[in-house]
């Protein structure tokens, strides 16, 4: 009697445990389904659309996301974005609520952006003009490879360089104030480039 007691009780407890795994797989079933299939298989961050406008740069082959309010000044081969009112004939400097992004084309002369960091100007300074690599840090995003270099220049001052490449194209980015209280537009703005 106490052996058929004990196997009914092992058979309620295996259903309990079967019913709750079943209850479980459902609901992160759901809850995957929720998401966007971009947010299951992208580790990069999303943006928001409805804070977000989209532009198409012709020259640069380029379009990407930028901040609903912000200002964009797309010519000479160029791209200007700012959180405030200034184009590309200006030379206005951001203050430190202010930011100014700048994309256009790299016109690498080297084989590798290495060279390029190391020899400005496409040596055109001599062996005299060389820069040092103080850092390289480079992460793959969705339309290619996004390089962060840290290069001391000759005269001893560091500057920050961005790039992005996605083959042989290579765009490079800069922004102003580095850093910025806006690092994360600028990342979602990266983020966003999509070559043409």
């Amino acid at each position: 009697m106490g052996n058929k007691r004990n196997k009914k009780s092992l058979r309620i407890i295996i259903t309990v445990v079967i019913f709750v795994v079943f209850i479980l797989f459902v609901l992160i079933s759901l809850s995957k389904k929720s998401q966007p299939l971009t947010q299951q298989y992208s580790n990069q961050p999303q943006i928001q659309n409805a804070n977000f406008k989209t532009h198409t740069s012709q020259d640069l082959k380029i379009s990407f996301k930028y901040p609903k309010d912000w200002h964009i000044d797309d010519r000479y081969r160029k791209v200007l974005i700012t959180n405030y009112e200034t184009n590309l004939n200006r030379d206005d400097k951001p203050n430190r609520n202010q930011i100014e992004i700048v994309l256009n084309e790299f016109s690498n002369c080297f084989k590798t952006l290495d060279e390029d960091m190391i020899k400005p100007a496409c040596g055109e300074g001599g062996p005299t003009s060389k820069n040092t690599i103080i850092s390289k840090k480079s992460r793959e995003i969705r339309e290619g490879t996004f390089y962060k270099y840290v290069v001391k220049q000759s005269n001893g001052e560091n500057i920050t360089l961005y790039f992005l490449q996605n083959g042989n194209k290579i765009l490079q980015l800069s922004k102003q104030p580095n850093p910025s209280q806006f690092e994360k537009e600028f990342d979602d703005i990266v983020n966003s480039i999509t070559f043409l």
